[in-house]
């Protein structure tokens, strides 16, 4: 007597490490989409302030830094809940990861950081939509950075699971 299935397997067109990566990479992705997008609103709207209410030259080291380092504090917080509960189903969420996960985060907002000088060191950017713009490219770089960190040492395999 034989079993059916109601449905093939799924193939496994990546094979090995790989093919369980992609969705985390898509989720990555996604809630990294939104904390850039979140990260260049807040250092859009703290230059803009800057600029308005005490004449601060958006285009500075100092301003888009300092900016950029508030936004960084905000959107790290919001990024390691979404990705505890949506990206790697870590939930609840423990101070010990936390503490990994800004670690990590604070290692990509380094390559994020020295990125945006960079940029502003060769790109003259005297609004805040142009600084903003930059920090926005300088957000996505050390994403990247981000993900390998937090895939692998954050939110790797908990201790209590065995290999299968």
């Amino acid at each position: 007597m034989s079993q059916t299935r109601p449905f093939p397997p799924r193939p496994r067109f990546l094979g090995g490490i790989l093919a369980g990566q992609v969705g985390k990479i898509l989720r990555f992705g996604i809630v990294g989409g939104l904390g850039t997008v979140l990260n260049t609103l807040l250092v859009l709207a703290l230059l803009s302030l800057a600029d308005r209410m005490h004449n601060i030259n958006p285009g500075g080291h100092m301003a888009a830094s300092l900016a950029a380092i508030t936004a960084w504090g905000i959107c790290c917080g919001v990024n390691y809940l979404l990705n505890a509960a949506w990206t790697f189903r870590r939930w609840p969420p423990t101070w010990r990861q936390a503490g990994q996960y800004y670690l990590a985060a604070l290692s990509a907002f380094l390559i994020q950081i020295a990125l945006l000088n960079l940029l502003l060191f060769f790109i003259q950017a005297d609004r805040p939509v142009e600084t903003a713009v930059l920090n926005g490219v300088a957000v996505a770089t050390g994403s990247l950075f981000n993900y390998v960190f937090a895939s692998f040492w954050v939110f790797g395999k908990k201790p209590s699971q065995s290999s299968r």
